[in-house]
């Protein structure tokens, strides 16, 4: 059995459920301090024409505990009054992420995928989770990237415990075509088993136990454009599961399996969230409790002499839409969030008690998040070349030599410090020479 510590899903996945915007590169781009500097670096070669980002992040499990119970920071003065609370503490397993940023300053982080183990997050903070497989493109990345990802004996067994966990990473990029290439971007992770809230006082059992394999899938991808040539981003997260077994012989089928996509076109009428919601059959004792769907979204289940009640919630659906306008390019981007099922120990709603978390803890399975953006028109699957300027009798001018030194603010300060600091050296070398030679006399004694 192996077991690991648990996700930083928590943080990672809080981080994209922001609202959705023109992804920021992913290394902060340095400014120069005169305007009128030339450039850090200039592209060499042809050019991909593709501007596209879309990221999709999927979470197995994440456990809150005092869920809206601490104020989010923000470094904003006032702003975080009017942004919603976040859980005191944060346990989590199994992240999948894909994200595509043609925009990112890095050429290595234009794509990046990731399948993390596990890890935690206290009051929205996540530390890097360790043993997390990562695959990045540039360079391209023929062949994707799958291991069992580590894990061992923690003493957090008794909140959270896994079987074997396994992450599958695919990070592409086409030289000339940019993201115009398939597969894109992709990453997985599955757990074999996994156990929640282990030995519920009472019960004997685990709060919640999945017996099978657990899966967790992320994507993002080009998709044609019907009546373009162009290209929409597409951004997808799925779910597989089989069944989920609760305490109190509380059993939950998943008949459907939740699907949430991300499609930006660069225009708001043709761009749009898609979502499938999960289909869940409760029963208990072999007696059917109920049927969870997207007409029928929540269900009180009773435990411990009806003392504890586990309410369990689908879908839970938020979606964001804005129009952006950025120096590359400006188009349409879109965002939307989901979970497969929530489970909240003793909701706290009923006891209209101000400042309460909403609950003493509140178990997520299948955490999906999904965003997208893209210019308008689409995106254009091309390469560009750097045209050669005409010459004053409208003739091509003659190809210039290539500069002995990097197209850098560096190469332009050093030529000139250079010459001038040989000459100085060079100067100091005659007038040292030229002088004469002062030598010490002394007098004979007495004289």
């Amino acid at each position: 059995m192996h077991r690991a510590l648990s996700v930083p899903v928590a943080g990672l996945l809080l981080a994209l459920v922001a609202t959705p915007a023109l992804a920021q590169p992913t290394t902060p781009v340095p400014g120069p301090r005169d305007p009128n500097q030339p450039p850090a670096s200039a592209p060499n070669g042809p050019q991909p024409l593709a501007h596209a980002v879309g990221d999709a992040g999927t979470g197995l499990a994440v456990v809150r505990i005092g869920p809206n119970g601490a104020k989010t920071n923000t470094i904003l003065p006032g702003y975080g009054e009017q942004l919603p609370k976040q859980a005191i503490g944060e346990v989590g397993l199994g992240l999948a992420s894909a994200q595509v940023n043609t925009e990112a300053y890095l050429t290595a982080e234009r794509v990046i995928t990731q399948a993390s183990p596990a890890g935690f997050a206290i009051q929205g903070r996540s530390p890097q989770s360790p043993g997390t497989l990562v695959q990045m493109a540039i360079p391209d990345n023929p062949e994707p990237k799958s291991q069992e990802l580590p894990g061992q004996p923690t003493p957090l067994d008794p909140l959270l415990k896994v079987g074997l966990l396994k992450g599958s990473v695919h990070a592409r990029w086409d030289t000339e075509r940019g993201p115009c290439v398939e597969p894109l971007a992709n990453a997985e992770t599955s757990v074999a088993s996994l156990s929640v809230l282990n030995t519920v006082p009472g019960t004997g059992a685990s709060l919640i136990n999945v017996p099978d394999t657990f899966k967790a899938q992320s994507n993002v991808k080009l998709v044609d454009l019907p009546g373009s040539r162009n290209k929409a981003v597409q951004s997808t997260s799925t779910m597989r599961a089989v069944s989920i077994q609760l305490a109190g012989d509380v059993k939950i089928d998943v008949v459907s399996q939740p699907t949430l996509t991300a499609l930006a076109t660069g225009d708001e009428a043709t761009s749009k969230i898609t979502y499938t919601a999960p289909v869940l059959k409760v029963t208990q004792g072999g007696k059917e409790l109920g049927v969870l769907d997207a007409a029928h979204p929540q269900l009180d289940v009773p435990l411990l002499l009806d003392l504890v009640v586990i309410r369990l919630q689908i879908a839970g659906l938020s979606e964001k839409k804005a129009s952006f306008s950025g120096n590359d390019f400006s188009g349409f981007q879109l965002g939307a969030t989901a979970r497969l099922l929530d489970l909240q120990v003793l909701p706290t709603d009923k006891l209209k008690i101000k400042d309460l978390p909403s609950a003493l803890a509140q178990v997520s399975l299948g955490e999906q998040i999904v965003r997208a953006a893209a210019p308008r028109g689409g995106v254009v699957c091309g390469t560009a070349t750097t045209p050669v300027p005409p010459s004053d009798g409208g003739q091509a001018a003659p190809p210039k030599k290539a500069p002995p030194l990097a197209y850098t603010n560096a190469a332009y300060q050093a030529i000139p410090i250079f010459w001038i600091g040989t000459a100085l050296l060079l100067t100091g070398v005659i007038v040292v020479a030229a002088m004469p030679t002062v030598r010490s006399r002394r007098r004979a004694p007495g004289a």
